[in-house]
């Protein structure tokens, strides 16, 4: 089993040979339109259409879409509760609910309500829309565009550098799991929280070691602190672009309806 399907993903989509570029453009301008709007009215709209492009042109299913959404949007509704239940004040205006706790007053605020749901929205699509380049785009191809873009070296190595390690530390994870089903070590509840505790204790002495043997390897090999694979480069697509311009023109055009027509 791959404990990383991402990468599957990204390997195996029907936009696996479109320019990264592209992709990365798609990605950025969506983001930078949905944090400078702020709005739900624009936000939304982004999000369903980066679900769209995800799961009707690259071919990912849903089910697998929201497999790898559903953790980040846990954590984001958690922050976006501690922004809708405030403190009320004494005379509980604009009050919507309201709980006493000892000498203070909690409670949802319209004020707070809609900032809760500003922010939702805005995570959202921005986790949405990177999704989709994450679930698209080879870490390899990213990696060969920021180095077009002059991005500086050592950082472009520190992050395929984590990200390989990434994949270290899930095998290892897996294989330890793996060892500890096949002796029964989740069979009851106490033995599962023995089984957790150790898998955790022994985790990242495990992985460090990998790590490490694997950059000696790397080293053994002529590694000079940069990682080079063969790329294939893609042309770039007029249609392509077009489709780009006209989706997050259309977004910019909503954004500029909303913010100059008062909408929330």
């Amino acid at each position: 089993m791959n404990p990383f399907p991402i990468d599957a993903y990204a390997y195996a989509n029907r936009l696996r040979w479109v320019h990264p570029a592209e992709k990365i453009l798609f990605a950025l301008v969506t983001v930078a339109i949905c944090l400078v709007s702020g709005s739900p009215a624009v936000c939304l709209p982004a999000l369903a259409l980066s679900t769209l492009v995800v799961t009707r042109l690259a071919g990912i299913p849903p089910r697998a879409f929201w497999h790898f959404l559903r953790l980040p949007f846990g954590f984001i509704v958690v922050g976006v509760l501690t922004l809708a239940i405030v403190g009320l004040p004494a005379e509980g205006a604009g009050e919507i609910v309201g709980l006493p706790v000892g000498r203070w007053r909690i409670g949802v605020t319209a004020e707070s309500l809609a900032q809760a749901g500003r922010v939702l929205s805005v995570s959202l699509a921005s986790v949405g829309a990177t999704l989709f380049l994450a679930l698209t785009t080879p870490m390899v191809d990213i990696a060969d565009q920021l180095r077009r873009w002059h991005v500086p070296a050592l950082f472009v190595e520190l992050m395929l550098l984590v990200y390989r390690f990434i994949f270290v530390l899930l095998e290892t994870a897996q294989a330890m799991h793996l060892a500890q089903e096949s002796r029964l070590g989740y069979t009851t509840w106490r033995r599962r929280l023995r089984s957790v505790g150790l898998l955790a204790s022994n985790l990242y002495l495990r992985a460090n070691a990998r790590a490490t043997a694997l950059f000696t390897a790397l080293s053994a090999r002529g590694y000079t602190g940069e990682l080079r694979v063969l790329q294939t480069q893609p042309a770039w697509s007029r249609r392509h672009l077009a489709s780009i311009a006209l989706a997050d023109g259309l977004l910019l055009l909503l954004a500029l309806t909303v913010h100059f027509g008062g909408a929330p």
